[in-house]
């Protein structure tokens, strides 16, 4: 069967990709229309440029949905909601999806974003009992006290020095030390926030170099974080307002985001292209 959890997760492909949204693009043909009406119906966001950031949430979100079987089906459409997304009064939007009959294109193409839908031969909607619910956000695992620090310093330090300039000038060591101080000063005050990073969730922690005076100023870069083995690795740093699309996927609401975060997005969004949110 065309809808069966199986085969929409072999169509889907691995979750271990920062290219998620290519990903998403191969499982489904995304027509700018449905697109266009998500964005409208949905409480007002800053999408960034050409909804390249609202494709990113859905990139993440609809294959979660089908992990955690949060879909509905009938005989040839498939209903799952619009990650946790609402209208302005607080209703569910949902997607619908078909199967693409395009020979060798997508295998599914999404056909409607909206909060009242059909899901039976009556063109009525169904009993809202009988609609998918949202997809449940995981959880990263917790931090374990003391947690080694491991930074690959070969990209942070020597590829991508203009992410931290003011440190250009000081010995490598130095810039070592200064990072990893100021993700341990980060981790004793519980400044960490939930992050979406290559392919599961991990956590995002603002770099206060210059300054600590005010923790609810944007700090001078953020560092993702993997947790592996009872380590932390350190793979890129990022300026601070490039963390925002994996940090906007990792919660319900952009207003739960710190108030630094939103504050960053908003200064940058129109300048932001959309492959910049993918790699480090």
């Amino acid at each position: 069967m065309a809808f069966e959890q199986s085969t929409l997760l072999n169509h889907l492909g691995t979750s271990y990709t920062t290219q998620v949204v290519e990903r998403l693009r191969d499982f489904a043909y995304l027509p700018q229309g449905p697109i266009d009406a998500l964005r409208r119906t949905a409480l007002p966001e800053a999408w960034g440029n050409d909804n390249f950031l609202l494709e990113k949430y859905l990139a993440v979100h609809v294959p979660w949905a089908i992990e955690q079987a949060q879909f509905t089906t009938s005989e040839n459409q498939l209903y799952m909601r619009a990650g946790h997304l609402q209208t302005r009064y607080g209703s569910p939007i949902y997607l619908v999806f078909e199967e693409n009959l395009n020979p060798h294109r997508q295998p599914y193409c999404l056909i409607l974003a909206s909060s009242s839908i059909s899901t039976n031969d009556t063109g009525t909607l169904n009993d809202p009992g009988n609609l998918p619910g949202e997809p449940r956000i995981p959880r990263a695992e917790p931090i374990p006290v003391g947690a080694q620090i491991e930074m690959r310093d070969d990209h942070i330090i020597e590829n991508t020095p203009e992410r931290i300039p003011f440190l250009e000038s000081t010995p490598i060591v130095s810039r070592i030390c200064a990072i990893a101080g100021a993700i341990q000063w980060a981790l004793n005050l519980n400044l960490q926030l939930p992050y979406w990073y290559s392919g599961r969730m991990n956590y995002l922690v603002p770099l206060y170099l210059t300054s600590r005076e005010d923790i609810m100023a944007a700090p001078d870069a953020v560092a993702p974080l993997q947790l592996i083995n009872d380590r932390l690795i350190v793979r890129t740093i990022l300026k601070p307002h490039s963390s925002y699309p994996n940090a906007r996927v990792a919660v319900k609401r952009h207003d739960e985001l710190s108030h630094w975060m939103q504050a960053v997005w908003q200064a940058h969004a129109s300048e932001v292209r959309g492959d910049e949110d993918e790699g480090g």
